[in-house]
């Protein structure tokens, strides 16, 4: 186990551990949760989210596309302290293969502050009782394909395969959109007029920032939420995926409700700024089990 993104967390501060597993089947997946489960509670711990993944909508590089493919499981598990985070990863390597045969990926982050959460699930759901937009119900081909194509004008959005994966695999259920974000150094805007590159130049986690405040009411309007977001401190286990920042998970009413947000004049307005903060990114579709 790597010990070093441990080294920055106070004794006193709660972790969460960030698990993406490659199971073969739904049965491997609900083992995964039932071994993992009483290891977190067993120290003080809990489990936050275990979600079935999807489709992977946005992969970090190309030599991701397999690996980000094969993801079946995403486990979120809180933990109030570092060291008790530490026990229940130490107790999973003494099980051994009993524990897991399945590649899994481990991260370990801190949650945001109370009030960056309040704004991230309060406000929207707040803000959206009297700002809503229809969002309507992919019942056929023709009207998600339009949807669809209204989403795809954003440059780094998923692909028109990608999107329809998503629409049949998950329909008109919820899904959970875990997002892994790597800043620029510096923000690196388009260079025309209408970019909404600041007088002066930024760091990319400010440009994110921009992008936060301004793609709030657009994720308000269609009945979404944050249902997490914390720093991202390291990866302790798996398949090497290089440095994240942070790492948040959206949660939307429906694929369809997403695509009506991409749309909105006010999210595109606020995408320039994600679109100049990010180096790289995943973007990965999930359910609850």
């Amino acid at each position: 186990m790597n010990k070093e993104p441990f080294l920055s967390v106070s004794p006193h501060k709660s972790v969460i551990l960030i698990d993406l597993v490659e199971t073969q089947t739904p049965e491997a997946s609900q083992a995964f949760i039932a071994r993992t489960t009483p290891l977190a509670q067993e120290v003080g711990g809990r489990v936050v989210i275990a979600n079935k993944a999807i489709a992977p909508m946005i992969v970090p590089d190309e030599n991701a596309e397999d690996s980000d493919g094969a993801i079946r499981l995403l486990m979120v598990t809180h933990y109030p302290t570092k060291q008790a985070a530490q026990l229940s990863l130490k107790k999973r390597q003494d099980l051994g293969t009993e524990f897991s045969n399945d590649p899994i990926r481990t991260y370990v982050a801190q949650s945001a502050g109370r009030i960056q959460s309040f704004i991230g699930r309060t406000l929207p759901y707040t803000v959206g009782l009297w700002k809503r937009r229809p969002v309507p119900k992919t019942t056929d081909t023709q009207s998600l394909e339009a949807l669809i194509d209204d989403a795809l004008v954003l440059g780094e959005q998923p692909d028109k395969s990608r999107w329809m994966k998503l629409a049949e695999r998950a329909g008109d259920r919820p899904i959970w959109m875990l997002n892994f974000l790597d800043f620029q150094k510096t923000a690196r805007y388009a260079d025309d007029p209408l970019s909404a590159a600041p007088a002066a130049p930024i760091s990319g986690a400010h440009a994110y920032r921009l992008y936060g405040n301004g793609m709030m009411s657009s994720l308000a309007a269609v009945g979404g939420r944050v249902g997490w977001a914390g720093r991202a401190l390291g990866q302790l286990a798996g398949r090497d995926d290089g440095h994240w920042h942070q790492v948040a998970i959206a949660v939307y009413p429906s694929p369809a409700a997403m695509m009506t947000m991409l749309a909105l004049p006010k999210y595109r307005a606020a995408h320039i700024h994600r679109a100049a903060a990010l180096a790289r990114t995943r973007l990965l579709a999930t359910q609850p089990l």
